[in-house]
Formats: structure tokens, C-alpha cells, sequence
């Protein structure tokens, strides 16, 4: 078991797709190189071996098993190995699979059942801020509107360098008509947006999934003019 765990996590090192990237859409496989893919696949046969031979749950090694599902399109697998991760770890652990569980199922637009394991995340670790951003989309598109704002500004207050979510606060106080604040909040979102192509690609992505389409072909075309190469 031992041989198989270290291999599979010596794979999992070699993975350096960035996270926001991955969690941007559903199916990352555009963003994954041959050598990425034959390395994810070498490193997800290990952490499956490694789980099967054990007599307990190896609750460390679940997680990274189920990153490597996600990254090659099992997100339903992804998501139930990262809920059997969570009920054998504790603390910080525990959130950081429930956020990843929450953040895929927002993907997934299975919102009560992201806004639920969001909750679960920040039970564990309040201070967990992706995941208050995570659930301020699910509370979003359910229609909860006013505590997803709260969710995204407790967000920015307690890190106001937060591109992403300065920006859905931004999409979220112009469909409001609340101009001054939108335009605030998308200058400080501006002012900590690296000049990234897939930075902008991102942004734009996840706004457009929240139905906030200007700014989001604000960022597509920022993207486009930095990397013409990239698609939506």
C-alpha cells in the first residue's frame, strides 16, 4: 500500500493546474497537456490501489483521489470520495474537502446540496473564505440574493484583494442599480486582477455562470487580447 500511496502522491505534486482554473467549468480536460493527463491517470491508479489495499480509510489519500476524478471528468466519483474524505477528517482537513465538494457541485448546479456542504466547510473553518465566495454563488442561484451579497461582502471585508468576488459583488449591485457601489467595487476588483489571460478567462467564466454576462465579456475580451488563442 505504501508503494502505491507514495507514487500516487508523488503525481499529485506534479499537477500545477492552477485550482480557480480547474473549478471554472466543469470538464478541465481543455486545459490538460499529454504529459498532464498520462501523469494524472499513473497517479489516480496508485491512490486507487493505495485506497483498496488498506484496512482503514486513508483519509488523506481519498482527497487527492478524488482531484485526480475531477481533473479527468468523474465528477460524480469526485464528489462522493470527498464526502467519505470528510467524515473521517477533522478540522481544517474536514473544510478544505467539504469546500471542494461544495465548489464542484456549484459546477455541477446542484445548489442546495453546494450551499449545504459550503456550510459543513465554514462549520468546521470559519475562517475559510473560498468557500464563503463558493456559497455566495449557490445562495445566488437559488435565488437568495441578499445573503449572497452578505456571503461576498463578509467575503471582501475580511480580504478586499479578492478579484472574483469583488467583481460578483460588482455584478451583483449593478443588477441592483446600485451604480456607485458597482463601479467601486469592480475598481478594487480591477486593482488585484493580475494582467493573466486565464486569470481574465476565469473571471469571465464564472460571472457568466451567475448571469452577469457585461462584465463577464469584459473579462473574455481582456483575455482574448492578451492570448488570442483562447476560447470561451
Amino acid at each position: 500500500m505504501r508503494y502505491h500511496e507514495v507514487l500516487g502522491n508523488r503525481a499529485f505534486q506534479k499537477v500545477h493546474l492552477p485550482d480557480e482554473l480547474a473549478l471554472a467549468q466543469i470538464d478541465p480536460a481543455r486545459w490538460l497537456n499529454p504529459v498532464d493527463r498520462d501523469n494524472i491517470v499513473e497517479g489516480e491508479g496508485h491512490l486507487q490501489a493505495a485506497s483498496k489495499l488498506g484496512l482503514f480509510v486513508n483519509s488523506e489519500t481519498l482527497p487527492k483521489l478524488a482531484w485526480f476524478k475531477y481533473l479527468l471528468g468523474n465528477t460524480e466519483q469526485s464528489v462522493q470520495l470527498l464526502g467519505q474524505a470528510a467524515a473521517y477528517q477533522k478540522a481544517e482537513g474536514k473544510a478544505l474537502s467539504l469546500y471542494y465538494r461544495g465548489a464542484i457541485l456549484n459546477r455541477l448546479g446542484r445548489y442546495d446540496q453546494a450551499q449545504a456542504s459550503l456550510s459543513q466547510a465554514l462549520a468546521e473553518r470559519d475562517d475559510l473564505i473560498l468557500a464563503r465566495q463558493e456559497k455566495g454563488e449557490s445562495l445566488w442561484q437559488l435565488g437568495r440574493r441578499d445573503e449572497a451579497i452578505s456571503m461576498w461582502t463578509d467575503a471582501v471585508q475580511r480580504n478586499p484583494r479578492l478579484a472574483l468576488v469583488n467583481n460578483e459583488l460588482a455584478g451583483a449591485k449593478q443588477s441592483l442599480g446600485q451604480v456607485e457601489e458597482a463601479n467601486s467595487h469592480e475598481r478594487q476588483a480591477d486593482q488585484f486582477t493580475p494582467n493573466d489571460p486565464l486569470f481574465h478567462w476565469m473571471i469571465g467564466r464564472r460571472l457568466q455562470d451567475l448571469g452577469m454576462t457585461e462584465l463577464a465579456e469584459k473579462h473574455f475580451q481582456r483575455a482574448s487580447q492578451l492570448d488570442s488563442t483562447l476560447t470561451r
